[in-house]
C-alpha cells in the first residue's frame, strides 16, 4: 500500500470508529403490550411504525394530572397526524383491585381517546429504566420516529418551554419525507 492509500484507509477507519458508537446507541422503545380502552390489542412500538408517535407514561395515581395535560395538548395539536398514546403503568397495583382501578380510569377517558389509552400491566421495571424514572408523580414522554427510535425524552408537568421543544421535534418528524 502506498502512503496515500494508507492515509485514506486510516481516515476511513477513524470515521467508522467515531460513528459506530452513535449508531449503536440509537435508543429503541421497549415492547409495550396492552389492550386499549376501545378493546384493541396494542403492541408498541410496532403499532406506531411508519408514523411519528409520542408515548406518555405515568407510574402513580398522582401522575394522572400531568399525563392527562400532556395528552390533551398533544392530541389537540396533532390529532390525525401523529400517534399519541397515554400509558398508565399499573403493574404494581394489587391484582385484587386492578379491575376496579381500570374501570374507574376508563370512565374518565373521552371516547375519542380510548383507542390510544392503554393500561400497561407488565414490564414496569424495564419501562422505568427506559424513561430514567426518578419522580413518581411526573409524566414521562418519549417521542418516536417512524422506525420506533426514540428521538426525544422528557419528564415533568406540562410547561410552555417543554411543550415548545417537544412540539418542534414532532413537527420535524412529520415534515420528514
Amino acid at each position: 500500500m502506498n502512503r496515500v492509500t494508507r492515509s485514506f484507509v486510516r481516515a476511513a477507519l477513524v470515521c467508522v470508529c467515531t460513528l459506530l458508537p452513535a449508531v449503536a446507541q440509537t435508543l429503541q422503545a421497549p415492547r409495550i403490550e396492552g389492550e386499549s380502552f376501545s378493546g384493541r390489542k396494542v403492541v408498541l412500538p410496532g403499532d406506531a411504525r411508519g408514523k411519528a408517535a409520542v408515548l406518555v407514561l405515568g407510574f402513580s395515581k398522582a401522575s394522572k394530572g400531568p399525563t392527562s395535560d400532556w395528552t390533551r395538548k398533544l392530541s389537540a395539536d396533532f390529532a390525525g397526524r401523529a400517534e399519541i398514546y397515554q400509558l398508565p403503568v399499573l403493574e404494581n397495583v394489587p391484582r385484587l383491585i386492578r379491575g376496579m382501578v381500570i374501570s374507574s380510569m376508563k370512565k374518565g377517558v373521552p371516547e375519542n381517546r380510548r383507542d390510544h389509552f392503554v393500561p400497561v400491566l407488565q414490564g414496569e421495571a424495564e419501562l422505568k429504566k427506559f424513561v430514567n424514572y426518578n419522580e413518581p408523580d411526573d409524566a414521562y414522554l418519549a417521542v418516536l420516529d417512524r422506525l420506533g427510535n426514540v428521538v426525544q425524552q422528557l419528564h415533568g408537568a406540562l410547561s410552555d418551554s417543554a411543550y415548545s421543544s417537544l412540539r418542534a421535534q414532532v413537527e420535524a418528524l412529520l415534515n420528514q419525507k
